[in-house]
């Protein structure tokens, strides 16, 4: 008889265990899909020219670039010539760069702030607006350097 006073609130609390245990799980589940809409990063196109060992070699090959940035990414130098919210946009840009005989690769990335994000936005319908390529190469430039300032500060 005093294994019975013990059985029943030891199953009673596993099951209720049990049943919590479930409750919070499906809650997370279902919860989950609502944390990916406030995600803060937002995904961009860098146009990268190409990496590099050394930085000479880096500057040899990037002078005939009128503008760049530089990133050291393990112990290589990536030079990138642009930036794009849109795909689309970073490949009009690539083609005037192929047109010139410049070899770009697009490279998808993320980024977490969202006033850049934003201003990179605004540029991208301007450029998506223009068939000039003077215009759509200065409009980048400007975004190169806007950027620049943006994650030199930080």
């Amino acid at each position: 008889m005093k294994k019975l006073r013990y059985i029943l609130p030891i199953s009673l609390a596993i099951v209720i265990g049990l049943y919590l245990g479930k409750l919070v799980y499906t809650n997370y589940e279902n919860n989950k899909r609502y944390i990916e809409t406030f995600k803060t990063d937002s995904d961009v196109y860098f146009l990268q020219q190409g990496v590099y060992t050394t930085k000479e070699s880096m500057t040899e090959n990037a002078s005939n670039l009128s503008d760049y940035i530089y990133a050291l990414d393990d112990d290589k130098y990536r030079v990138f010539i642009g930036i794009s919210s849109n795909q689309d946009t970073a490949k009009k840009i690539k083609n005037i760069y192929t047109d010139k005989g410049i070899d770009i690769y697009i490279k998808k990335d993320t980024i977490s702030d969202n006033s850049f994000v934003e201003k990179l936005k605004e540029y991208d319908k301007m450029i998506d607006n223009t068939t000039d390529n003077n215009e759509i190469l200065n409009y980048e430039n400007q975004i190169m350097k806007e950027y620049e300032l943006s994650y030199s500060e930080k």
